[in-house]
């Protein structure tokens, strides 16, 4: 079956939090990034192929891109240069972050672990249909990611054969583009969607990892609305229930922290590209003449946004899942417990009154507001161009 990975639930072949990771990690094999044991049969072509692509996206990419630079500045037009300028933000924002996460990937393995004990307190078919559905939209967004990023690189490659200019104007030393157009265009085109993947990687790991995490603390919610409801249990099994929810507060608290790192230096890094970006992108539209330059420009616009808008949303969301987590907690059926009970239902308040907030850099938080913020540097950009006249003055030129 295409696609089975982001089907609606059927009985007896429910998906896991970690099967949220299939397609992720689909694409993350693909850029070599998860190496296998040598015990493995032919373990050495993977480390090859990890080898070939880290030359190619870490070393090959920013080498042609400085020498584009060097050798080719003087011969741009006002649509080359705009077209150049995007390309080296965002690429080298994405090696960075790239080598941030190469460096960090050993918290992915832990946290997919505590997403399995996480799913070991999932144990009726409600919760376990739940977890199947956030593992489907988390499938289903991988997709999306596909379509946009790998949509506007066809785009660019369409426009690319329609104008005559390779399309993202990297310098390659051993092919000519004058000379032999297709081939060097077929090579920067194979070498960008390298880069292409690893962002696409990079922006859509952290809402698959929250997106688990908020489902994780819905079910933990509707778990805290049952506690004392059942009037057949006793104190002791009443007990033991609110120890539990303590438990999974806590280990889902342990899955942010392990997470958090990571997430925060890579979302710093992108926050702050993608002002400028969108800034190069909207200044960019005043130079190009074809219909398909806009089109291509766009559907970049669109990739920009989907850098950060989904994950800043869905950090805002998990703001409020923790309010709601409080409030639930505070209204539950505790009134009237016995000693014990009441103290560690008071603990477990205090805890939960701390929210799971994820911050860029550790300096601003990753909400709305702030991606909102760093998108209106964008408007800054473009007022700077048409202040200082720079668009008619490099249609002059």
């Amino acid at each position: 079956m295409i696609f089975k990975y982001i089907q609606e639930p059927v009985q007896g072949a429910l998906l896991r939090s970690r099967d949220s990771l299939i397609y992720l990690n689909r694409s993350i094999d693909q850029m070599g990034w998860r190496l296998p044991p040598r015990t493995k049969p032919y373990w050495w072509l993977y480390y090859i192929w990890t080898l070939v692509v880290i030359v190619l996206v870490f070393i090959f990419i920013p080498y042609g891109l400085i020498m584009t630079g060097i050798k080719e500045f003087k011969n741009f037009t006002t649509t080359d240069l705009f077209t150049y300028v995007q390309v080296p933000v965002n690429t080298n924002a994405s090696i960075m972050k790239g080598i941030i996460v190469l460096f960090m990937r050993r918290r992915f393995s832990t946290a997919q672990k505590m997403m399995d004990a996480m799913d070991t307190r999932c144990t009726k078919m409600e919760e376990k249909v739940q977890v199947h559905r956030a593992a489907a939209l988390c499938n289903r967004v991988v997709v999306i990611y596909h379509c946009i990023y790998f949509g506007y690189l066809s785009m660019a490659l369409m426009g690319a054969l329609v104008i005559g200019k390779t399309p993202f104007c990297l310098y390659n030393p051993l092919v000519n583009p004058d000379e032999h157009f297709y081939l060097a265009t077929a090579i920067e085109s194979v070498t960008m969607a390298g880069i292409i993947l690893a962002n696409l990687i990079l922006d859509v790991y952290p809402i698959i990892y929250v997106v688990i995490l908020r489902m994780h603390m819905e079910l933990l919610s509707e778990r805290i609305k049952k506690l004392r409801t059942e009037v057949d249990k006793g104190d002791d099994q009443h007990y033991a229930e609110l120890v539990d929810c303590v438990k999974d507060h806590k280990l889902i608290v342990e899955y942010g922290n392990i997470l958090r790192p990571m997430i925060s230096a890579t979302m710093f890094i992108q926050l702050l590209s993608v002002g400028l970006l969108l800034g190069l992108a909207a200044v960019s539209m005043q130079f190009y003449n074809t219909v398909m330059e806009r089109f291509v420009s766009g559907v970049y616009t669109i990739a920009i946004l989907s850098q950060t808008f989904p994950f800043c949303y869905v950090c805002e969301q998990l703001s409020s899942d923790c309010e709601s987590l409080t409030n639930t907690l505070f209204h539950s059926k505790w009134i009237g417990a016995e000693r014990r009970y009441r103290s560690t239902m008071l603990y477990f308040i205090h805890n939960v009154q701390q929210s799971i907030l994820f911050t860029a850099g550790g300096i601003f938080p990753i909400c709305l507001n702030t991606n909102i913020k760093m998108a209106k540097f964008a408007f800054s950009v473009v007022t700077i161009v048409n202040e200082m006249d720079l668009a008619e003055k490099l249609r002059r030129e």
